[in-house]
Parts: C-alpha cells; structure tokens; sequence
C-alpha cells in the first residue's frame, strides 16, 4: 500500500512536468513543471490560440439611471426555485467572518492564499497607487470580455429547452450586454472608458486568456492613459444538481449579486503588483458594500493569474452566475459602474 501511494505522489508531479514539457518543448519545462505543477497546469490551459481583432463599442447613453436605494438581502437560509424546468433556485450569499474570511469596514476578503491574516489586512482598504482623471479626453478605463460569449437565463419563467448552453454570440445577451451598460454609465459620470465586444471565446475556449491578452496589450499600447482593466464574466454555481441563482433585492427589485477576483502570486506566475490590484478591488468592494447592501459577495483573493499583472487596476468581475436572469445582471451592472465611480471620485 505504502509503494502504491509512493507511486501517486511521484505521478501526482512529474505527470505535469512531462505535459508542461510537451509545451515548451524544453528540458526546462521538465524542471519547472516539477518544481509548480499547479503553475505548469495553469500554464496549459492558457495555451496560446490564434490572433483576433479588436473591435470597439460605441457608448450612447440610452436607458440611463442613476438612484441607490436601501438594499435588503433575500431572506437568510430560504430559497426560491422560480424555474423547476431547469431546477435554479435563488439564495442571498452572506458575508460572514471566517478562518478564511476578513473584514474591514463593509469590506470582506476571502483569503484563500498562505499570506496571513495581518499580512491581508494590511492590504484592505490601503490607497490604491494610480490615479484617475476625470473628463479626461483619452480612455481611463477599459472593459473587455475573455470569455464574452458566457450568458444568463433570458426570464425567469423561461421555456425549457434542452439545448440552451447558457453561451451565445449575441452582443445584446452575452457579457458584452453587461459591460456595454457599465462603459454607458461611467462614461455619463465622467470617466471615459472604452469596451472592447471581441469574442475571444469564440468559436474556440480554449486559449481564450491569451487571445484577450493580445487584446489589452494593444488597447495599453494604444492608450497608456488607461489605468484599470476590468474582464467582466458571470459565475457558474452549481449545488445538488441545481443551477444556484446568488441574488439580492434592492426595494423588492432582484439584483444578481457580484464577486470580484484579485489575484495572488504563487511565485511562479510573474505578478509582482498582485498586492495593489487587491488594494483597488477592497477599496471599491467597500463602496459596493456601502452604496448597495448585499449586492457584493466577499472578494476572493486566490491564486489565479486572469492577465491580472497589466495594471495595478485589474480585476476579474463576475456579475451574477448561470441562474441569474439578464435583467437582474443589468441591474447589477449599473450600480456596479456607479460605485465604482463614486469610488473614484474620493481617490
């Protein structure tokens, strides 16, 4: 039994290393993917792909309104199916302190790195090292979609239909839908932000990271004005075979509750700036948490690289998952693009 265990705990790091050398084609591979498995695997799966073409949104203000109301959760510990067709069911994800989970202020932070707790708390709410200018002529912000093609459910009361994918190349229902009303909205506030519509998950996933990755580097080279890079997804959730919905209200109105990502250097993954992207995503987490009680779940501060070392702005945000409705992600959407200026306006 001992040699059996042996011989998975050997498997368990060379079986990596022997696939991250079939990569790179290189004895160096074999070293490195022995030394971080985990950094060799997620070397893989960013596997390069060919290139795409930028294409730019144009941003006209329509259906744009501004009012923050007082926010009441769903009620703790119930949940509602609205679809059984497709078995989603509604919850409001609590934010509670844990081993795991710190607050400062109304910011929580889910650690799931080795920095320790007074390491991590260090960071929260710290200043963030850019600055932002407003009405300003060339871009700020940019919006941009790895995986645009990601969507929602269309209504609540959906037909069932066994070959919906929860994916479509439809801009005006896929994360394009989603980040065209938060590039809307902050540039009517004063930040001029620009959004790129490429589908960089389509018609092939894999190798989606690298190809957005070509896609900021010539939006950065273009305009090195811009300070934050936001890649905007929806979440997938999943419990006991039902698709789970993390949802809020907002005076009775449904908001699909958002996370943001910031992630952590392993050592191995060349982010040397990881620590002030986290500043940035816990000081505007506590605007979120401030302006729209309940919409926000904890920030999850873990090992993943998300072409997060570009900026010191750059997160991964998630509005809502596959159970959410795309009415209640653009609710979410814009009070998102709210607070995030408001945040910027006291930087």
């Amino acid at each position: 039994m001992q040699k059996i265990v042996k011989i998975l705990d050997i498997g368990a790091i060379f079986l990596p290393a022997l696939l991250f050398f079939m990569y790179v084609e290189s004895f160096m591979g074999i070293i490195i993917g022995a030394l971080n498995p985990l950094a060799a695997l997620e070397f893989m799966k960013n596997a390069t792909a060919d290139n795409t073409i930028i294409h730019s949104a144009a941003n006209p203000f329509e259906d744009f309104v501004i009012k923050k109301e007082e926010s009441l959760p769903v009620n703790r510990g119930q949940s509602t199916g609205y679809n059984p067709n497709y078995t989603v069911v509604e919850e409001f994800f609590v934010s509670e302190v844990s081993d795991i989970v710190l607050k400062k202020d109304a910011c929580y932070v889910k650690n799931l790195t080795h920095h320790s707790e007074n390491e991590v708390r260090n960071l929260i709410l710290a200043p963030v090292s850019f600055s932002i200018e407003k009405n300003s002529k060339e871009p700020q912000i940019l919006i941009y979609h790895t995986h645009a093609t990601e969507s929602y459910m269309p209504t609540a009361d959906m037909p069932y239909d066994p070959g919906y994918s929860w994916r479509t190349t439809d801009k005006n229902s896929n994360m394009v839908a989603v980040g065209k009303v938060m590039a809307d909205t902050l540039n009517k506030l004063g930040y001029n932000t620009v959004q790129d519509t490429t589908l960089h998950d389509y018609p092939s996933y894999n190798g989606s990271y690298d190809l957005s990755r070509e896609t900021v580097e010539k939006w950065l080279e273009k305009y090195p004005s811009i300070k934050i890079v936001l890649d905007i997804h929806r979440d997938a959730v999943e419990r006991g075979g039902a698709v789970i919905n993390p949802v809020t209200r907002i005076n009775g109105t449904k908001y699909a509750q958002v996370m943001i990502i910031s992630g952590c250097d392993n050592g191995y993954m060349n982010m040397p700036d990881y620590t002030e992207n986290l500043k940035f995503a816990t000081n505007l987490q506590n605007t979120i948490a401030k302006d729209w009680p309940g919409l926000v779940r904890p920030v999850l501060f873990d090992y993943r690289h998300y072409n997060q070392d570009m900026s010191t702005g750059s997160l991964l945000v998630e509005i809502g998952t596959h159970g959410s409705t795309l009415g209640q992600a653009k609710n979410s959407r814009q009070a998102f693009a709210v607070s995030l200026a408001a945040m910027l306006d006291n930087i």
